[in-house]
């Protein structure tokens, strides 16, 4: 090989993007292909739900029901990092709430936790802020005398939704400063279609994972109401399960994860569970699955995995059952679960292989394929009759949060696995306060020791300085002027009148006003000027009988 052939390697023969060679199809690649569209033939039906990853499709003039567009789906899979091991090596306990706790909500850093109980308190934990001594931040009351129901964060952690057995959702930051609230609806209007907005209280509240400013809620008035946070005087649509015989909506949830269709399960006290697509449209539901739970129980969690297609339930018929999406007639596994709390909830592990719901005193591990209990985990700070109400595991800082009925709460965390979060807080030491401060012993001023301490006693010492006053023995310096309005009692002056008041004395106090006045006597009788010489000519001159006196006998000229 010569000299040239070997410099043509590096020369360019083209020019503009070259295609790379196209690998060898496996199952994989085929998926891979069906769920971004780049092996869709032209009789796919057009799907209902739009795709949370890869492009959209065209819409088609006939589509598809959902059951046909989730069949295609991918099959779902476990996901990396599960072995097995639950954070709960350590634990920090948080003693607030005075109620069952009814509510909790973590943001996605991990650092900010919520928690809402039945006595309308929400407390807010931020961890960095905290220390060892565990008192919340912030405390909130979002409408006086209304249970706690859900507490939501969007997926930025900016905001967060407060969901109370009051009509109106609330609206705040991540710092806890309210931003507004949503319209309540008309109660005289029998059309639930018609009315903007709730008129009965709200039972849950959930962020849409495709946008932070669109959120739906469920209420005890039978309908689902999707909002935009540019818009709270009126929602955006209404989602009716059953037109004619309403039933409180007690849960909903929008799906989330990696799976391609996204969409917003109810669950109502009629024992239905209802699916609508989360694009729309909703006049109807696209699934609707009669007796999912017993008729007139309240269904009171609803949470999904993370590949988006599984999703459990926890009803008030003592069970928790496990659904696909795909197949939603029937569930894929029951399992037996008492519960006496209404606000009982479920989470999933952050691999979806597992699912924590509560329990007395403990958290149940369940298989998150055929609902096996796997483990009990207890939690401590529970009482001897306390149930755990609310469970959640933040799958970044991988820490365990579980609520119980008597109103505490446990964070569990590994050392070795877990990360920020409780962590911060754990090891950091309460901070001294000035009124913490217990001072012992006697303390002693410096001018009260016998150093500093005057001989003369001090009554001599106060006599003494009287009568130097009244000798005028003590000197004073002149008193300065006094600027502005003036203090001390004294009145504001400028340089000129302070100096004219130090030479002009006013000595009226010091005179006797009987002298001042008999001064003028002799002028007053021998020029008078007011009202003596306006009578002058007419008045008469007194006379007095001085004699009438001498004849009155001794007895009475004494009296």
């Amino acid at each position: 090989m010569g000299l040239s052939d070997e410099l043509s390697k590096f020369i360019p023969k083209g020019f503009g993007k070259k295609k790379k060679p196209a690998a060898a199809s496996d199952d994989t690649g085929d998926r891979t292909g069906e769920t971004t569209g780049d092996k869709r033939t032209a009789g796919d039906p057009a799907s209902r739900l739009a795709f949370e990853q890869g492009a959209a499709q065209e819409p088609t003039a006939a589509e598809a029901p959902l059951s046909d567009q989730l069949a295609t789906a991918e099959p779902p899979q476990a996901l990396d990092g599960d072995d097995g091991e639950y954070p709960v090596s350590s634990h920090i306990a948080l003693r607030e709430h005075a109620k069952a706790v009814s509510a909790l909500a973590w943001d996605a850093s991990g650092d900010l936790l919520l928690s809402g109980d039945t006595g309308s308190l929400v407390h807010m934990w931020e961890f960095r802020a905290m220390d060892s001594s565990f008192k919340p931040t912030r405390t909130l009351v979002p409408f006086e005398g209304q249970q706690v129901r859900d507490l939501r964060f969007n997926r930025a952690g900016t905001h967060f939704l407060c969901a109370t057995s009051d009509p109106r959702a609330r609206l705040y930051e991540s710092s806890g400063h309210a931003v507004c609230d949503f319209k309540r609806g008309d109660m005289y209007v029998s059309d639930m279609r018609k009315t903007t907005g709730h008129v009965s209280g709200l039972f849950a509240a959930d962020w849409s994972p495709r946008s932070d400013d669109v959120f739906a809620t469920a209420s005890a008035d039978g309908t689902v109401r999707i909002w935009s946070c540019e818009r709270p005087r009126a929602q955006d649509h209404v989602l009716v399960a059953r037109a004619r015989s309403a039933g409180t909506v007690t849960a909903c949830r929008y799906s989330g994860g990696a799976g391609p269709a996204t969409v917003i399960a109810a669950a109502q006290v009629d024992g239905s569970i209802s699916l609508w697509p989360a694009s729309g449209p909703y006049l109807r539901p696209a699934s609707r699955t009669e007796g999912a739970h017993a008729k007139g129980t309240e269904t009171s969690d609803i949470a999904f995995a993370p590949d988006g297609h599984r999703f459990a339930t926890r009803g008030g018929d003592d069970t928790v059952k496990l659904w696909d999406i795909r197949r939603a007639t029937a569930p894929v596994a029951t399992a037996a679960l008492p519960s006496s709390h209404s606000a009982s909830s479920l989470a999933f592990s952050p691999s979806g292989s597992q699912i924590m719901a509560g329990a007395p005193r403990s958290i149940a591990a369940l298989d998150a394929g055929d609902l096996s209990i796997l483990r009990h985990i207890p939690v401590a700070g529970c009482g001897s009759s306390a149930e755990v109400t609310r469970v959640l595991w933040h799958p970044r800082a991988n820490q365990i949060a579980a609520a119980a009925s008597d109103g505490s709460i446990s964070v569990m965390y590994s050392q070795a696995q877990s990360t920020r979060g409780a962590k911060l807080c754990a090891a950091k030491r309460p901070r001294r306060r000035a009124d913490d401060v217990q001072v012992m012993g006697q303390i002693i001023t410096p001018h009260a020791l016998p150093l500093f301490r005057d001989d003369k006693p001090a009554a001599i010492s106060a006599g003494k300085r009287r009568r130097d006053v009244a000798r005028g023995s003590e000197k004073h310096a002149p008193g300065q002027p006094l600027r502005g309005h003036g203090k001390g009692g004294y009145i504001g002056m400028n340089e000129t009148q302070h100096i004219m008041k130090s030479i002009i004395k006013d000595t009226m106090r010091d005179e006797d006003p009987r002298e001042a006045l008999l001064r003028y006597a002799a002028v007053a009788e021998s020029d008078p000027i007011f009202v003596a010489p306006a009578y002058n000519g007419t008045q008469d001159k007194p006379v007095f009988d001085d004699d009438a006196e001498d004849q009155l006998p001794e007895m009475k000229r004494r009296k």
